[in-house]
């Protein structure tokens, strides 16, 4: 059987570009609700949702989940990023007819978890951060979109689907190729 010359090449290529779709439109869902079907007219129907770390990664994932939530609150260690992940935020509550919402700017993550207007907030910051923000969130009475990896270790692991289990938030992890273009697994 002989090889085609440059598939394995074609083959990497369309997987890199379906990968790198994939990366930009996190989808979100549970089993009892579409957060699709929440797109409403008034802020008071649509999810609030609050960003921890608005790093460049953090613009890839707010451009697919934007489209869903009102964002109330942005939060980074780096003043710059929170500085216009306030001004990405602001500009895509205007898009979605929501332009006087006030969005508040933190430099502490547990200053998001504290609030009881905020449904739903992302995690996008380094990595061995994922897992000890998730958990504050669960217990929070947040749902959560958190990036990969989740875990640095098997512990850390058993521990997120213990307070998982123990609150029933909804929660999704950033894994491309898994949890879009229809593909659930």
């Amino acid at each position: 059987m002989s090889r085609q010359p440059g598939s394995r090449r074609s083959f990497l290529k369309f997987t890199s570009t379906a990968a790198a779709a994939g990366a930009v439109m996190p989808y979100w869902f549970s089993a009892t609700r579409s957060l699709a079907d929440d797109a409403a007219k008034s802020p008071n129907e649509r999810p609030r949702l609050g960003c921890i770390g608005t790093g460049d990664r953090w613009k890839q994932v707010f451009r697919g989940a934007s489209k869903f939530f009102t964002t109330l609150a942005v939060c980074d260690v780096d003043a710059n990023h929170a500085a216009e992940g306030k001004q990405i935020a602001g500009a895509a509550n205007g898009e979605a007819g929501f332009p006087d919402q006030q969005i508040d700017v933190y430099e502490d993550y547990q200053k998001i978890l504290e609030r009881d207007d905020i449904d739903v907030v992302t995690i996008v910051t380094p990595d061995h951060w994922h897992s000890k923000i998730a958990i504050e969130a669960m217990q929070a009475g947040k749902d959560i979109y958190c990036e990969k990896p989740l875990t640095l270790t098997i512990n850390e692991g058993k521990q997120i689907c213990k307070v998982l289990k123990e609150t029933g938030r909804v929660f999704q992890v950033g894994t491309q190729q898994r949890t879009e273009m229809g593909q659930r697994f």
